[in-house]
C-alpha cells in the first residue's frame, strides 16, 4: 500500500508542468504608436536537446515583413519556457512586439534650427 502511495505521488509530480516567463524591453518606445506589429517563434524540445535556434532568428525577418515601408521601434521581447513533462518534453516560445514607425529623412527628436539673432 505504501508503494502505491509513493508511486501515485511520483506520478503526480512528474506529470505536472510549469511555465517560466522572462520579459526584456530592447528599444525605447516611440512617440508614434498607431501600428503595433508582432512576431512569434516556438520550438518543442525533447530531453532538453535543442540543436538550433532558427526560430529566434526568424523574429527579425517577421517583424520587418510587417513593416515594409518603415522601421520597427519599441520592441518588447518575451521568452516563455514551458515544461510539459519534466526532463522529457518542454518548449520555448519567444514573442516580439513593437511599433511600425514610418521612415523619414529627419530624425523625430530634432529641434528646428535657431534663427541667427542679430
Amino acid at each position: 500500500m505504501n508503494l502505491l502511495k509513493y508511486l501515485l505521488v511520483g506520478l503526480a509530480l512528474s506529470l505536472g508542468g510549469c511555465v517560466h516567463m522572462a520579459s526584456v524591453s530592447t528599444t525605447s518606445i516611440p512617440i508614434e504608436r498607431e501600428k503595433p506589429v508582432e512576431a512569434e517563434g516556438y520550438r518543442f524540445i525533447f530531453f532538453y536537446l535543442n540543436f538550433d535556434n532558427k526560430y529566434v532568428n526568424r523574429l527579425t525577418r517577421d517583424l520587418a515583413a510587417e513593416c515594409p515601408d518603415g522601421r520597427v521601434e519599441g520592441i518588447l521581447t518575451k521568452q516563455e519556457d514551458i515544461v510539459y513533462f519534466p526532463i522529457l518534453a518542454h518548449a520555448v516560445r519567444v514573442t516580439a512586439t513593437g511599433f511600425c514607425v514610418p521612415s523619414s529623412e529627419e530624425t523625430p527628436h530634432s529641434f528646428p534650427e535657431a534663427e541667427d539673432a542679430e
